[in-house]
């Protein structure tokens, strides 16, 4: 296993897992009016600080891959991931790379539930 995919891998799965805590806790408080929430770039970057506004509807769709990731469109790693779609302050991304797709899937929070 390469060293880089590898640690790209872990970086994004380690931001997702703090992102699925800011969702559950966005939902569990949610009194009717909360639309979006404030999420962290899931990039393969640990220094990343960015934050993301992602619209909770947007952030449960793209959770429904476990190789998808929001981050900014300034982190994309055009030889790890390809952009599936863009919006107003950050992208969705795919894992093409195939040892960090097959890391992602297998850090997954959701598939330890499922």
């Amino acid at each position: 296993m390469q060293a880089r995919e590898e640690r790209i891998a872990k970086t994004e799965a380690l931001f997702r897992s703090v992102n699925e805590r800011i969702a559950e806790t966005s939902v569990h408080f949610d009194n009717g009016d909360v639309t979006d929430a404030e999420f962290l770039c899931e990039c393969g970057d640990p220094a990343c600080s960015e934050r993301l506004e992602v619209p909770l509807e947007e952030y449960e769709q793209v959770r429904e891959d476990a190789t998808t990731f929001v981050l900014d469109p300034d982190h994309i790693e055009p030889d790890v991931e390809r952009i599936v779609r863009r919006r107003r302050g950050y992208a969705v991304v795919k894992k093409v790379d195939a040892v960090v797709a097959r890391i992602v899937q297998r850090l997954d929070p959701r598939a330890e539930s499922a």
